[in-house]
């Protein structure tokens, strides 16, 4: 059997091999790492529009969000109060397939714990964008009723942008981008050290 065929069924294999406990890791660990991550985007969300958090829970598997946020009009000031819920499988369904992805890269080209680390700092990034952007969405998006009549708003179209970036391009390539970015500094690493 040829070397290239060898590597690639070896690969294979160590990726069968880790993606099961790191699946079941992954559904006992969650919870702990969606739910301060989705209330952290809400706050963060909330000063950016000069809103108030009222309250964020976790709810089987989801974050509930409300809000409170004082909209201007021309009759006056009216509180508008949202509520947002937040389903964590939305932006963490590719952490398990990431996560092993990682692993079997970095056991076949041993690569270093400070590239490692990286590419999981830009997968917490990958979800604490489309955490933000899913607030900062939803609460442009309000109704308030003001004498008998309601007024509707939606988000600006750099908002609508962004929040479509995040929901439909980041999350779905996130494991991809990840790879390239560890394979890239490991490629990085290997350049500097034969370097004279």
């Amino acid at each position: 059997m040829p070397a290239r065929i060898r590597s690639i069924l070896k690969a294979l294999l160590i990726f069968c091999l880790v993606y099961l406990p790191v699946l079941i890791g992954w559904i006992a660990f969650k919870h702990y790492y969606t739910h301060p991550l989705a209330c952290s985007g809400a706050w963060v969300a909330a000063f950016s529009l000069d809103a108030r958090v009222d309250s964020c829970r976790y709810e089987e598997g989801a974050v509930n969000a409300t809000f409170t946020r004082h909209v201007v009009t021309r009759m006056g000031i009216y509180p508008a109060h949202l509520g947002v819920m937040l389903d964590d499988n939305r932006y963490t369904f590719n952490v398990p397939l990431t996560l092993a992805m990682l692993i079997v890269t970095s056991l076949i080209l041993r690569i270093s714990w400070r590239a490692w680390t990286k590419a999981l700092g830009v997968l917490v990034l990958g979800h604490v964008l489309y955490v933000y952007s899913c607030f900062l969405y939803f609460l442009q998006l309000y109704r308030i009723n003001i004498g008998g009549r309601e007024l509707a708003s939606s988000p600006p179209f750099a908002v609508q942008l962004f929040w479509d970036f995040c929901k439909s391009m980041l999350i779905r390539f996130e494991p991809f981008l990840i790879l390239a970015v560890l394979v890239l500094l490991h490629m990085t690493r290997q350049r500097n050290r034969t370097r004279p």
